[in-house]
């Protein structure tokens, strides 16, 4: 009698996503963590798009999230910005896979299950283009709650920071002059190269005054751009931003800092900004206590989706926020659109030039034009003795 073996699947047979898992509850630190090819473990209900751009730029292969990421309520952007970008996404698979692997462990994904030394440990629903689709538009629906919603945290956000709003409470005094000047504060929210690409002559013709809004200071200074100011939690700052930005504000809405050995390393003698709301809002809150001309914004929230994007809490910062700043704040794209139009100089060069030869050929068809032009040789032959005559 003959014993068939099954043969044990290999590494190249098994199919799905496989990668190095790298796991954080608190979705702002998962970022230091993660490198290209990783399969990234968090816990986000509603995935926006910051969080899904911070997941691209990191080049992961894969995203587990324990919570939906979308739960209806509204259309967020991040699902599908990480399905067009490529990145698989397993949906939903409860808080009971963080006891089932350690960060580091490789972990592979095959139709919304998840495996672990070919042994499963979580399932969830794996979610494609068409899956994001539907989702998305059962989400619509949930836009009115969602505006409902927003006047109850505003009315508490407005009773638990109405002092620095409308008194300018809490925020201290800096140095770097913004009065009456351009300001740009730049978050790296939403499209910030393109926006900050967009502003290259704009800040070399009218030398703004730069904020980073948090991690908005590596992206002045990914592009060369050394910020004055830099504004935010302590842990959304990079060790560069501290080290090379003009002044450093940090953020609390205890008016604790954490962390201060970060700030004693890098040599950044820090200001404490006492408030709530996300480093954006806060930013924008500073330049306009300090009396700029006008707030010029890159990378920040422009669109209905994406200012419900943030979530009720931050959303209610937003928006009271920009009411506060009024009619100083202004988007980068609306300052690209207008800049880019303005008359150059050198269109009027070309015309003022072509228009004088112009004369100069209608002067020479005429007699007096004729002897003008006729004396031009002799004229020149005095001047080059003259000149001669002075190094004689």
């Amino acid at each position: 009698m003959k014993i068939l073996h099954r043969a044990k699947r290999t590494e190249t047979q098994r199919t799905g996503v496989t990668g190095v898992a790298r796991a954080e509850r608190d979705n702002d630190r998962l970022s230091h963590k993660l490198k290209s090819g990783n399969i990234a473990v968090l816990d986000h209900i509603d995935l926006d798009r910051r969080h899904a751009e911070m997941l691209i730029e990191r080049g992961v292969r894969a995203v587990i999230n324990v919570s939906p990421s979308t739960s209806g309520r509204y259309p967020n952007l991040g699902p599908q910005m990480l399905a067009h970008a490529g990145i698989s996404i397993v949906d939903h698979v409860g808080p009971g896979i963080y006891g089932k692997f350690k960060s580091g462990d490789k972990l592979r994904l095959e139709n919304g299950k998840v495996f672990r030394n070919d042994v499963l440990i979580a399932t969830g629903t794996e979610l494609t283009d068409a899956r994001i689709d539907d989702l998305l538009r059962s989400a619509e629906s949930g836009l009115s709650t969602q505006l409902e919603s927003l006047s109850v945290n505003a009315a508490e956000h407005l009773r638990r920071e109405q002092k620095m709003l409308l008194e300018g409470a809490g925020i201290p005094t800096f140095r770097t002059n913004v009065r009456n000047r351009p300001v740009l504060v730049v978050s790296k929210a939403y499209e910030y190269e393109a926006d900050l690409r967009g502003l290259h002559d704009y800040i070399a013709d009218y030398n703004p005054v730069l904020i980073g809004a948090g991690t908005g200071a590596d992206a002045l200074l990914e592009l060369g751009h050394v910020p004055d100011l830099v504004v935010g939690a302590l842990d959304n700052i990079s060790d560069r931003g501290l080290k090379e930005s003009g002044e450093v504000v940090i953020t609390s809405a205890s008016g604790r800092v954490t962390s201060v050995e970060r700030l004693e390393k890098a040599g950044a003698d820090a200001l404490t900004l006492v408030g709530s709301g996300s480093d954006e809002d806060l930013a924008l809150m500073l330049a306009d206590s300090g009396d700029a001309s006008v707030i010029v914004l890159a990378g920040g929230h422009t669109s209905l989706v994406e200012f419900l994007d943030r979530g009720p809490t931050d959303m209610a910062s937003t928006f009271l926020a920009r009411l506060k700043v009024g009619t100083k704040l202004v988007d980068a794209k609306a300052v690209h659109e207008f800049y880019n139009h303005r008359i150059s100089a050198w269109p009027i060069i070309v015309l003022v030039v072509a228009g004088v030869v112009a004369v100069a050929v209608a002067v020479a068809a005429t007699p007096v034009g004729q002897s003008w032009f006729d004396a031009i040789p002799d004229l020149t032959s005095d001047i080059t003795t003259w000149i001669k005559g002075l190094f004689s």
